[in-house]
């Protein structure tokens, strides 16, 4: 089965236009939606009035680039993030804080998660992964992304299969800690060495995978918009 997530939900008026129509029109299956985006208030707004069944909506935490909701310093991008969290400079107590205040934000707007994903895939990593867990069973949170894409040499980016190789690590990790916790997560994920080039043929290589794996639960992460 594949499903088709849309990343960034809140992060632009012109971003959220593109999720609500491909909503809508019934092209993608659900949508991640971010607390502390500049455009929040509008994507719950247009999420409330479309007439779609059946919507599903997850949290897309945020702990790099944009301003953090709980009063906590959150560094600039994830390469900086990274570097700190390899020092032991990043306090797993303050990301605790902010990811249950954006939780906390999404849920006043009246909208249950029934997801977890994060920006650059950051909930992946070791003690926060446990921090994750932790929160999505006491906020009844089923489901938390793996990034565990099938390495292919002939598709996507080389730059970024070095970095696959290490997200299928955690994921792999992260996979087992999700299981004990009798929660749930994708089998597969498509979407990561093509981030920001998301052809035809990269779709047909998201179906292609899914028809190979039909008992899998293959999930297709994406960032649609309107230009």
């Amino acid at each position: 089965m594949l499903k088709i997530i849309a990343d960034d939900f809140g992060l632009a008026d012109c971003i959220n236009d593109g999720i609500i129509y491909l909503l809508t029109a019934g092209k993608i299956n659900g949508a991640a939606l971010m607390a502390n985006g500049a455009a929040f208030d509008d994507a719950v707004t247009k999420i409330k009035s479309a007439a779609v069944s059946n919507l599903t909506i997850g949290a897309h935490l945020v702990l790099v680039e944009e301003k953090s909701l709980s009063g906590v310093t959150l560094p600039a991008n994830y390469k900086i993030f990274f570097i700190k969290y390899l020092l032991g400079l990043i306090k797993l107590a303050e990301i605790e804080r902010e990811a249950r205040t954006q939780l906390d934000k999404i849920i006043r707007s009246g909208i249950q998660p029934q997801f977890i994903n994060s920006h650059q895939h950051l909930h992946l990593l070791p003690g926060i992964i446990n921090i994750i867990i932790k929160l999505a069973k006491e906020y009844n949170i089923n489901y938390i992304r793996l990034v565990n894409e099938p390495f292919n040499f002939g598709v996507g980016k080389v730059r970024r299969k070095l970095p696959l190789l290490y997200l299928r690590w955690l994921s792999k990790l992260a996979a087992n800690k999700i299981k004990q916790a009798k929660l749930s997560s994708n089998d597969l994920f498509i979407g990561f060495v093509n981030a920001g080039n998301l052809t035809k043929s990269y779709l047909e290589y998201a179906n292609h995978i899914s028809r190979q794996y039909p008992q899998a639960t293959v999930e297709l992460g994406c960032h649609p918009g309107f230009a």
